[in-house]
């Protein structure tokens, strides 16, 4: 077991090392800091962390854990706070105080590490679904409704440049809508995937022809493939 174990890691460390070199290069150019967070694009993230010393006046380790505990929470909450407040919505447009409150309610411990003296470090983050509400769908700016679709299978766009935002609109046949389940990724888009260009609103608009996407655009889960991130 001693020797056959270094090898296995040796193992593992050569094919990881083999990946493609632009494949690392996209993976880290849609993983970005942001006040003091990080948002990862490609799963749709985001994550603070945050560390707390032990309280040396506790009788042990295991006393002094749980108040480490809470005070790392906290400073990674606050963290991610400001990182939710500078989140790109779309344009210059940001989320509301009450769906950044909303958010941190549901924040979820996403790793720990807890040291033998009782510190701790937590990693605290939520996902883009938890920061919206229900994507609405309008027709000429004038009638809004709530899009019902239960499409669960994403549907690719391939779009040339865009800046990375959270919820972007989209434009097709009269009708605007926002898309709120938006993941990223760099790169040629799959087959099938369907072209959107970016109009000088930064609106995402569809060819003529896809406007029957439009529904369950609003409603499902999109992927935008982009050939270059606009800052």
């Amino acid at each position: 077991m001693g020797i056959g174990r270094p090898v296995a890691v040796v193992v593992v460390v050569v094919a990881v090392a083999g990946l493609a070199p632009a494949h690392a290069e996209t993976l880290a150019s849609l993983v970005r800091p942001l006040a003091g967070a990080e948002v990862d694009w490609s799963v749709g993230t985001v994550t603070a962390s945050a560390g707390a010393a032990a309280d040396m006046r506790m009788p042990s380790p295991d006393a002094a854990r749980p108040g480490a505990e809470r005070r790392a929470r906290a400073a990674a909450i606050e963290k991610l706070r400001a990182a939710l407040r500078a989140l790109p919505l779309r344009g210059n447009e940001r989320l509301s105080e009450k769906q950044v409150a909303t958010a941190l309610g549901h924040a979820n411990t996403a790793r720990s590490e807890y040291q033998s003296n009782g510190g701790v470090v937590l990693w605290v983050g939520v996902r883009f679904e938890q920061l919206l509400g229900s994507a609405s769908v309008t027709t000429t700016a004038t009638t809004t409704a709530t899009a019902t679709t239960t499409a669960t299978e994403p549907v690719a766009l391939a779009v040339a440049a865009m800046p990375l935002e959270l919820a972007p609109w989209m434009v097709a046949g009269g009708k605007e809508i926002v898309l709120g389940r938006v993941r990223y990724h760099h790169g040629p888009p799959p087959a099938g995937a369907i072209s959107a260009r970016r109009d000088d609103k930064g609106r995402l608009v569809l060819p003529r022809g896809s406007e029957a996407m439009i529904d369950r655009l609003a409603g499902g889960p999109v992927v935008i493939y982009l050939e270059k991130v606009l800052p």
